[in-house]
């Protein structure tokens, strides 16, 4: 993954209600290696990074449709 290539969640300044919380998902391996949904033509993962953990989360397609995630690693909320 090449540097800037993802979006720093940020700290929720209001209350967010659950149902509108997404969830992220650990990086797996081979999208790290530059292989998988990119390699087979479709979308490429969509990074967050963690503004509690600095882990890098990612959705398996594309840009995310919800304004808040809760990373998988800590439990932090993420608005994006």
């Amino acid at each position: 993954m090449t540097e800037g290539d993802y979006i720093l969640g940020k700290k929720p300044d209001r209350e967010i209600p659950a149902d509108k919380i997404g969830k992220l998902e650990l990086p797996k391996e081979d999208h790290q290696a530059g292989r998988g949904d990119e390699a087979s033509g479709r979308n490429s993962p969509f990074w967050v990074k963690c503004w509690s953990c600095h882990q890098y989360l990612t959705r398996p397609l594309g840009p995310p449709g919800e304004q808040a995630y809760t990373c998988a690693n800590c439990g932090a909320v993420n608005t994006i």
